[in-house]
């Protein structure tokens, strides 16, 4: 059990790192394309250079989405997986913010 939960842990950050990794190259890469689609527009050039950003940020835009929907998975699994006691992600037992005073 507490080789499992370490392992988790361990994956979790990785994905944690490549998530955020990810996050940023999309920021990035969106800010270039619409820096590139705003130049061409401006100077009417035919250089089109703007396809090859946009088509990256679809790209990263994707690639994040599924880090994020594993980096969830897996936070779900390490807080709300285990024994058999209730726990805040059960419907249950709400988690703590969601109780009233």
């Amino acid at each position: 059990m507490e080789q499992h939960q370490r392992g988790a842990r361990f994956g979790l950050r990785r994905i944690d790192h490549a998530t955020r990794w990810a996050g940023i190259a999309l920021c990035w890469s969106h800010a270039t394309a619409i820096a590139l689609t705003a130049t061409e527009a401006i100077l009417r050039t035919a250089a089109n250079w703007w396809v090859v950003a946009w088509a990256l940020t679809a790209a990263l835009l994707i690639s994040w989405a599924l880090l994020r929907a594993v980096q969830k998975g897996l936070l779900r699994g390490t807080v709300c997986g285990g024994g058999g006691e209730a726990h805040p992600c059960s419907p249950e037992e709400p988690a703590d913010y969601d109780r009233a005073a």
